[in-house]
């Protein structure tokens, strides 16, 4: 089980580091500007792809992921790797939902005429990072439980 924990350990950390690369959310505009405040980018009218590497997020993401990888070799750090892992679980939802509703979100403080016209002008797609980082989370959480104590 011990060897099994450190492979998943390192395909979670593995897949943190892509998900660092992998884009986010697309949103395509035809004339709106719009500010994704919460992860740290902003899109101009047209079409625009938001990846990992847009935001401030993925150093974080990074090093993280070599931490992970870093402590699942050694086979140490157990409740650290397991709350890491569950962390990841949360903030890739979190950012999975954001990223799902983002027009509604980043809409929201405006006029009710101007959360129309962005409905209709605004069409957005999360891309395949936030799955990603819940898989890397379950995957950290799982090698984690099955390292040996």
């Amino acid at each position: 089980m011990n060897a099994l924990g450190r492979v998943l350990l390192l395909l979670g950390a593995a897949g943190m580091l892509i998900c660092a690369v992998l884009p986010w959310v697309t949103v395509k505009s035809v004339t709106f500007a719009i500010d994704l405040g919460l992860i740290g980018a902003s899109l101009t009218p047209a079409s625009r792809t938001v990846s990992g590497t847009d935001t401030p997020i993925w150093p974080a993401l990074v090093a993280v992921a070599i931490v992970v990888a870093i402590l699942g070799l050694l086979g140490v750090a157990r409740r650290l790797l397991a709350a890491v892992g569950a962390l990841a679980i949360l903030a890739g939802s979190a950012l999975l939902y954001y990223v799902s509703n983002v027009i509604e979100i980043e809409t929201s403080a405006s006029s009710a005429l101007e959360q129309k016209l962005a409905d209709l002008l605004l069409t957005s797609s999360p891309g395949p990072g936030p799955p990603l980082l819940i898989a890397s989370g379950i995957a950290i959480l799982g090698g984690a439980l099955l390292l040996r104590p």
